[in-house]
């Protein structure tokens, strides 16, 4: 971070990345407190200043025993960061102020972050500007929170969004309200992951959707709503997948096709049953008031028995 900042030499490429890397300290104080003694004790106060308002991505890395990120002392000292990422912090489970911290913030990257099982920062303040959520083998469960996550992301003053979820093994399900992104949403993809069994029918109201993967999960059968994503292009693999085909997932024009063919299927076969019923009741009709049908024997016992009254009281 130091030679990021106030490296003085006029051959110094100042990239815009400031890296922070540690191995299982307690928190970040350590660099925030020396970054405070660079600034006030060294004779380049501007020139680090100068330096610090340019950076434009911060990147965290190995701190292992972190729960939350000090996100409001980074943003003091960092207040222009577009891009965070953040990797390996295993116990990392709060980014509650993300975005009141850094209001600018397009790109949020978080990989191995194994304690990070919800999306609720999302839900605190809304993202302004986000383009990309690459969240890549974090512990990703689902939980009614996402549904408020998802919600402030739909009212949010965002147009390009990219949801990329990679690698998530504890991931079942995805919340039906991810239609609720259907004028935001342009990227969504979905890899490697091995409890995701199925796909919300809402996905179909991702109408502004222009690529879309799905890559070795478990989904066996894809909603016939994703025949609405119209000019969307697909990648689809994956050992389990089912239905549709594997020579209808090359378009979605060609899995509307397929599943076009598979009501209309739907449709002759119950117009079909409905005719063999008619038909069938018609000759159980039939066969039961034939003269050897038990229909008829029981009628004829029943006006044999009246008659054999009416005789008797005469």
């Amino acid at each position: 971070m130091k030679r990021d900042l106030c490296e003085n030499s006029r051959m110094h490429r100042d990239n815009g990345i400031i890296h922070c890397t540690g191995y299982d300290p307690a928190n970040l104080s350590y660099v925030l407190n020396s970054l405070s003694v660079l600034m006030h004790e060294m004779d380049l106060v501007d020139e680090v200043r100068q330096r610090a308002n340019r950076m434009s991505k911060l990147v965290l890395r190995y701190y292992h025993s972190l729960t939350e990120l000090p996100l409001d002392e980074l943003a003091a000292i960092f207040p222009n960061i577009t891009e965070l990422v953040v990797y390996e912090c295993l116990n990392l489970n709060d980014m509650s102020s993300l975005f009141s911290s850094f209001p600018n913030l397009m790109m949020l990257k978080l990989q191995g972050c194994h304690d990070m099982k919800s999306l609720d920062f999302l839900s605190h303040a809304p993202p302004r500007g986000l383009q990309l959520l690459d969240i890549n083998d974090c512990g990703l469960v689902y939980s009614p929170s996402w549904e408020r996550a998802i919600q402030v992301l739909s009212q949010s003053d965002i147009v390009n969004l990219q949801i990329v979820i990679r690698n998530c093994k504890e991931l079942q399900l995805l919340p039906p309200s991810i239609g609720l992104l259907g004028a935001k949403l342009r990227i969504f993809c979905l890899i490697n992951l091995p409890k995701l069994t199925q796909l919300p029918a809402e996905i179909g109201n991702l109408q502004n959707l222009i690529f879309l993967v799905i890559r070795n999960t478990s989904i066996r059968h894809l909603p016939q709503e994703i025949g609405r994503l119209e000019g969307c292009a697909i990648d689809l693999s994956g050992d389990k997948m089912i239905y549709p085909p594997k020579c209808f997932r090359g378009s979605v024009e060609a899995m509307r096709t397929y599943f076009a063919r598979k009501r209309l299927r739907v449709f002759k076969g119950l117009v079909r049953l409905a005719i063999l019923f008619g038909r069938s009741r018609c000759r159980a009709v039939e066969r039961l008031y034939m003269p050897d049908g038990i229909g008829y024997k029981r009628c004829r016992e029943h006006f044999l028995e009246t008659s054999c009254k009416h005789a008797r009281k005469e």
